[in-house]
C-alpha cells in the first residue's frame, strides 16, 4: 500500500488534522502517516520524517502569509502559521525533486500555486466572489454547494467524471496558479478550483468531506 504523508498544522496547542483526510485515505487504500508541522527552517530531521513517504496530502488549514507570494495583508487573515508555510513549501519542493504525487486540497493547492510563483485572492468576498465561505450563516464545515467546469482531457476532469457540483469552505483561492501550473477547472462565478502540472493536482473544494457518502470523491484519493 502507498505511505501517503499528510501534513498536519498546530491549533490551540494541539495538531490540527480533520480526520476525514485520514480516513479517505484509508478507503482509497493508501497508508497515512501524519507529518506534524513542526520542522522549522533548517531542520533537517524533516528529510528523515519524509523518508518513508510515497504519496503528499497537503490539506485545508490557516491562511498562507501573503508575504510568500510577495504580498501585503490587506484583510484580516486567519491563523497564519510561519513554520507550517516553510515546512510545507520545503516537503512539497522534496516531492518534486523525489518523483513524489502530490494532491492538495483548499490551503493545499494554494500552496502548490504560491510555491510555483503564483498569487492568491486573499479574501474572496472582498474581491467580489461571495459564493465560497458562510459569512452569515454556521451551516456547518464545507456544506455550501456550487457549480463546477473542468476542462477536458485534464486529470482534473478525470477525477470529476460525472461530478458538476462539488461543496465549498474558503475565503482565499488561487489568482494566478504560477509557473509549470495549469487552472484545469472553475466554479460557476469563474473562481479557479483546481490546478494541475507533472505530478500535482490542487482541489480547492473538499473531497474527504464528500467520500463517505458519495464514493466518486474517492478518485482524487486514488
Amino acid at each position: 500500500m502507498t505511505v501517503v504523508g499528510i501534513v498536519a498544522g498546530y491549533a490551540d496547542g494541539a495538531l490540527s488534522l480533520l480526520r476525514a483526510y485520514v480516513d479517505a485515505v484509508l478507503a482509497a487504500g493508501g497508508t497515512p502517516v501524519v507529518l506534524p508541522a513542526a520542522f522549522g527552517p533548517g531542520d533537517d530531521r524533516l528529510e528523515e520524517a519524509l523518508r518513508p513517504v510515497e504519496a503528499l496530502l497537503l490539506t485545508g488549514g490557516g491562511d498562507i502569509s501573503p508575504e510568500r507570494y510577495g504580498a501585503r495583508p490587506s484583510t484580516t487573515l486567519d491563523h497564519v502559521d510561519p513554520v507550517r508555510d516553510d515546512m510545507e513549501l520545503r516537503t512539497l519542493a522534496w516531492a518534486e525533486r523525489a518523483g513524489v504525487r502530490v494532491c492538495g486540497i483548499c490551503r493545499g493547492a494554494q500552496l502548490m500555486a504560491v510555491a510555483h510563483g503564483g498569487s492568491l485572492f486573499q479574501d474572496l468576498p472582498a474581491a467580489g466572489f461571495d459564493a465560497h465561505v458562510d459569512v452569515q450563516h454556521d451551516r456547518g464545515y464545507a456544506t455550501l454547494r456550487h457549480g463546477l467546469k473542468a476542462e477536458p482531457e485534464t486529470l482534473t476532469s478525470a477525477v470529476l467524471g460525472d461530478l458538476d457540483e462539488v461543496n465549498t469552505h474558503h475565503h482565499q483561492a488561487v489568482r494566478s496558479p504560477g509557473e509549470g501550473l495549469t487552472a484545469t477547472a472553475w466554479s460557476s462565478d469563474g473562481v479557479i478550483e483546481a490546478i494541475e502540472g507533472p505530478g500535482l493536482l490542487g482541489l480547492q473544494w473538499h473531497p474527504e468531506t464528500l467520500c463517505a457518502t458519495d464514493p466518486r470523491h474517492l478518485r482524487p484519493f486514488q
